[in-house]
């Protein structure tokens, strides 16, 4: 990693770490939780290669995370501060260390709220280009949009940053107004103008939130939104309207419906300007008690990404978790997506990627576990006759420290 890469990541790493440390006063509450653990792994196509260079490695891992909650009477704080050590004997060409940063805090007033979440990584190229189909443990959603293009560049690294503040005023117990807002960037090191274009994204968005009864709430809001590609110069400006419902079946199982329209004006200078209409609608299904849970989604998405512009994105993705036995926990998840660009300067280029994973931890004291993982990865651009794929297996050993006590 370079100088100016390691000052990159502990500079956005102090700025989200602040900004959480900052909502929390009072008497605090402060608990931790080690998580460190060693594997070996096996990948049969490195680089997911769609040409016959296609390289397989083993490889060895060291990853340690802290989770850390900071608890007030009036404020909740989670953080997760995570290293990833990775060494391919036969790849001398990839970044080996790579840095991630979860946080998630709630600040509460008589009749105000605050929220705050962020999320940030430092990753080598051919690890963010493959999104994992796990949704995210701390901040689910977060950080699994498709910001990236999928073109693998060997050498290259990944600064990713998303925070997401809002603040809620009380009209009454069951209504609220509120602004929820956004800040995305990526930068890439080195950067290009052939999918690894560094970005700036903002979000603004004005809502009203209504609880109609135990079971059902609904929200709706406009928004404006710009985003700017440091790179290659394009920019766009959007502004709209969203319109989002749940419904609570039972106390353990939630639906959302989300729906967007929005009005997009993206410009790259000198080349071409260009306005559309796209929309955007997703639904999620939670189900959670105490020895299983699962979680569905489907819909499509717009998103900022490296292409110099914004993505759409329809997908479908699950998640399956389940406590076999009091040692033995099962993870099942797959994701498909196909993502082109809404407005951009890569074109209408059309990505189809699916993935899906297994894996079953085994718990050999309260602390000290043992876990085997498979996942599989595919990839196929319409531009491209030729697809992809790549297996990977792992087995791991790691410590967990007890979770807090009530």
């Amino acid at each position: 990693m370079s100088l100016s890469s390691r000052k990159r990541v502990r500079a956005a790493a102090a700025t989200v770490a602040a900004l959480a440390v900052g909502t929390t006063a009072g008497a605090a509450e402060v608990y931790y939780q080690p998580i460190v653990s060693l594997s070996s792994a096996y990948n049969s196509n490195l680089d997911l290669d769609a040409t016959t260079a296609k390289r397989s490695a083993v490889g060895y891992f060291a990853d340690a995370a802290t989770s850390i909650g900071i608890a007030t009477p009036q404020s909740d704080t989670f953080l997760q501060p995570r290293l990833q050590y990775n060494y391919y004997p036969t790849a001398t060409d990839r970044n080996r260390l790579e840095g991630f940063l979860n946080l998630n805090s709630r600040y509460s007033w008589q009749r105000d709220r605050f929220n705050l979440t962020g999320y940030f990584d430092h990753r080598d190229d051919v690890n963010a280009e493959q999104p994992s189909a796990v949704t995210n443990p701390v901040n689910p959603g977060v950080g699994e949009t498709t910001a990236t293009t999928g073109q693998i560049r060997v050498g290259t690294t990944r600064n990713y940053l998303i925070l997401d503040p809002t603040f809620t005023h009380l009209l009454s117990p069951l209504s609220s107004i509120g602004l929820a807002t956004e800040y995305q960037r990526m930068d890439y090191s080195p950067s290009d103008n052939a999918g690894h274009a560094d970005f700036n994204y903002y979000q603004g968005r004005l809502f009203y939130a209504k609880t109609i009864d135990l079971r059902t709430d609904f929200s709706i809001g406009a928004f404006g939104s710009k985003y700017q590609s440091g790179n290659v110069g394009s920019h766009s400006t959007s502004g709209g309207v969203q319109l989002s419902g749940g419904y609570n079946w039972t106390q353990v199982l939630r639906s959302d419906l989300t729906v967007q329209w929005q009005r997009t004006k993206f410009e790259e200078p000198q080349v071409f300007n260009v306005t559309s209409n796209p929309w955007a609608a997703t639904f999620t299904t939670v189900y959670k008690e105490q020895i299983s849970s699962y979680r569905f989604s489907v819909g499509r998405t717009i998103y900022p990404s490296s292409a110099g512009g914004l993505y759409t994105t329809d997908q479908v993705r699950g998640q399956y978790d389940r406590e076999l036995t009091q040692r033995l926990h099962f993870t099942g998840a797959l994701r498909f997506f196909r993502d082109r660009t809404t407005t951009g300067v890569g074109g209408n280029s059309v990505r189809n990627y699916a993935t899906g994973t297994v894996r079953a931890q085994y718990m050999l004291s309260p602390t000290f576990f043992v876990a085997g993982n498979y996942t599989y990865v595919y990839q196929k651009y319409q531009v491209n006759p030729n697809s992809t794929d790549a297996n990977m297996v792992s087995i791991s050993f790691g410590y967990r420290g007890l979770e807090r006590q009530h």
